[in-house]
């Protein structure tokens, strides 16, 4: 009878733990397939980033023509040129001075900002 009793008692063990096992079990997760996704999704983010700053650099540059007015964000004195001198321009008229936006040299009137001339750095 004991013997009964045990072999019962273990037969019911393992097969609570083989049932067990099957219920928990879940489907197999594809870290591969993730990594891939996760991967394809950083590769978008830089063509996307890369493509935004292109976009920015194409609208941030332009060529400055004279008669143009030259923008407000570029009349101020971080792009003033004061030793004109210097890089090869001629002295500025009254009410006109020498600005530096990107890599042309443009003279502007001081108050209005409108265009005499534009020089193309040579650096």
């Amino acid at each position: 009878m004991k013997r009964l009793i045990i072999t019962a008692v273990a037969a019911s063990l393992l097969a609570g733990t083989a049932l067990s096992g099957t219920a928990m079990a879940q489907p197999r997760h594809d870290d591969r397939h993730d990594r891939y996704e996760q991967q394809r999704a950083y590769e978008k983010g830089r063509r996307d980033q890369a493509r935004y700053e292109r976009k920015e650099d194409r609208r941030e540059y332009r060529r400055w023509a004279k008669g143009q007015r030259l923008d407000a964000r570029y009349r101020a004195d971080s792009y003033y040129v004061k030793d004109y001198r210097r890089h090869g321009l001629r002295q500025p008229p009254r009410g006109y001075r020498w600005q530096r936006v990107n890599d042309q040299y443009v003279l502007a009137a001081i108050a209005t900002g409108l265009i005499a001339s534009v020089i193309i750095a040579n650096n």
